[in-house]
């Protein structure tokens, strides 16, 4: 099965789309992880294409059993254009991100199937619903899901790489302020990946500079500093 997965073009912000010429854009740019993960956890009899937007113009034509597209709600209008496009064209489409689980059912009106949360527990089974004819509307997050599983990301799928990566340590945040999209996205509150695979994940990227994707990384005062004596410690 062919897989795309898309990145939508950011139109608003300090760098955006009119920008992927620019020295900001080929230094800062928008490093993404969300996507390679999702390549990641994908069964490697699956063929995977990632498309940052930002970067690539996005063929409508591309020959896809099944797209994917992240979505914050400030790319949202542009991702349901896409969305819409793709199945007008008979393309199967799944939203996911933070909008769509914010507003399910509004971003069920333009695809076939919506992601709630963190998708790596449940794209497995939505590939295995789909190949069997039963894509569900809605997968809900599995709130058991150990990123100590999670593995390195399908960097080589990035076509096109600012001079800044990314990488994440933690995702949620233990203060759950009502307001925030991280409270509502990431309910089961902070979770960690191991520090050994992440200083490796550091070592094997091919950015010379990178920032962490990490909502509070130093939610726990004594284990980021843990993390940062082994970077240091590595020289990295």
């Amino acid at each position: 099965m062919k897989i795309l997965l898309v990145f939508p073009r950011i139109e608003h912000g300090q760098t955006t789309v009119r920008d992927k010429n620019s020295w900001t854009a080929w230094i800062f740019g928008n490093p993404i992880i969300t996507l390679p993960y999702i390549a990641a956890i994908t069964p490697k009899k699956h063929e995977v294409k990632i498309v940052n937007e930002n970067y690539v113009d996005l063929d409508f034509d591309e020959d896809a059993d099944l797209v994917g597209i992240t979505c914050y709600t400030m790319t949202a209008p542009r991702v349901y254009e896409i969305a819409d496009e793709f199945r007008r064209r008979g393309k199967t489409v799944v939203l996911g991100g933070y909008h769509p689980t914010a507003l399910p059912e509004e971003a069920k009106q333009h695809a076939d199937s919506v992601v709630l949360g963190m998708a790596e527990a449940s794209w497995p089974r939505l590939l295995e619903d789909f190949e069997k004819g039963k894509l569900k509307p809605f997968y809900e997050r599995d709130y058991n899901f150990d990123l100590s599983n999670a593995p390195p990301l399908r960097r080589d799928l990035i076509n096109r790489n600012p001079l800044m990566g990314a990488v994440q340590w933690t995702r949620g945040c233990a203060n759950k302020c009502e307001f925030c999209a991280i409270t509502s996205f990431y309910k089961q509150g902070v979770l960690r990946r191991p520090i050994k695979a992440v200083v490796e994940e550091i070592k094997e990227m091919p950015n010379k500079l990178f920032i962490f994707h990490d909502p509070h990384i130093t939610s726990h005062p004594r284990l980021a500093k843990e993390l940062f004596r082994e970077m240091i410690r590595q020289k990295i």
